[in-house]
């Protein structure tokens, strides 16, 4: 089973934004949504564009179980 999964948000000092998914178990494939469209999949982390702004959500799927968890981004400062 997939432990529990944990979604953060990082702004690099030329305002890329990066998305980063953590989450424990075997054999784990992301995928991304942003406000319900598909983003590229297949990363534990991805570069959104400058001034992204509402809901993400990583999915965290095995053999086993399937997780999501989702939270607000805001634009980079």
């Amino acid at each position: 089973p997939i432990g529990s999964v944990e979604v953060s948000i990082s702004c690099s000092s030329s305002g890329v934004m990066r998305a980063s998914c953590s989450s424990e178990g075997d054999q784990l494939l992301y995928s991304w949504t942003l406000n319900g469209d598909p983003l590229m999949d297949g990363n534990s982390s991805i570069d959104l564009n400058e001034g992204t702004d509402g809901n993400i959500c990583c999915s965290v799927k095995n053999h086993v179980s399937h997780v999501q968890k989702t939270i607000r981004v805001k634009p980079c400062p």
